[in-house]
């Protein structure tokens, strides 16, 4: 049995998620926001779901609590604050595009976190395409066209740095659009690259917040066609 209950917290509001089921142990309870993290059966289930529930809820400036006792059940409770209600719309300048849906491509070898990449995207509204390697990236750009281009530098068959190489030959406008991910700039060489490319590069782990504004900064600043050339993106490096 779930109960559902909404009540009213300090300036905002809480929703209680209660059920009776066994509950968890400390050990348990501790890890259950870990991206990945599961107690089901291999390939039942990712393990995502409150990782990213977790994220969205930060972002809008909220929290998730869980309090549970083994035998006793859980209790997950969402805070969230109220929303402030401007009293006329802000004018418009003019100096910001709307912000739209994204296409963005995701080329890493690892299975978990294309499966995490795309769930997140999809969760924030966007359109992802997955790719395991820069083979199949550059298949996927040879036939459509992508606002953002996300890739690991080190992987089979065809790396991120060839991936990259090639698609710049073939296509340098979307090649423009390459953030690449990697955890591994202390290696002299990739962080060379890198600094040779002067192109944004996320640093593995890096954090659902940079992430996400990461997306929204390019979602407003780049203009409504997708082969316009470059996008102007902040250089940051950050936490997964």
């Amino acid at each position: 049995t779930i109960i559902v209950r909404a009540r009213r917290w300090l300036d905002g509001v809480a929703i209680d998620f209660i059920d009776d089921g066994p509950g968890m142990s400390d050990a348990l309870a501790a890890q259950v926001f870990e991206p990945f993290f599961t107690t089901k059966a291999e390939g039942v289930g990712t393990g995502l779901g409150l990782s990213i529930s977790q994220g969205i809820v930060r972002e809008h400036g909220g929290r998730i609590m869980l309090a549970t006792e083994e035998g006793r059940g859980s209790t997950f409770t969402m805070q969230l604050p109220l929303a402030s209600r401007p009293t006329a719309p802000p004018p418009d300048t003019g100096s910001r595009a709307p912000i739209r849906r994204l296409k963005v491509l995701v080329v890493d070898d690892e299975p978990h976190i294309l499966h995490y990449m795309r769930a997140t995207l999809e969760a924030w509204g966007h359109i992802p395409v997955v790719a395991t390697d820069g083979t199949e990236a550059l298949e996927l750009a040879g036939r459509d066209s992508f606002d953002l281009i996300i890739s690991d530098l080190r992987m089979p068959r065809l790396s991120g740095r060839e991936f990259y190489e090639e698609l710049a030959r073939r296509k340098p406008a979307m090649a423009a659009r390459i953030v690449f991910s990697t955890g591994d700039t202390v290696r002299g060489d990739t962080l060379a690259f890198l600094e040779t490319l002067k192109r944004p590069y996320l640093h593995k782990p890096f954090s659902l917040a940079e992430l996400r504004g990461l997306l929204g900064e390019i979602a407003r600043e780049s203009g409504p066609s997708r082969e316009s050339g470059p996008y102007p993106i902040r250089r940051d490096s950050g936490e997964v």
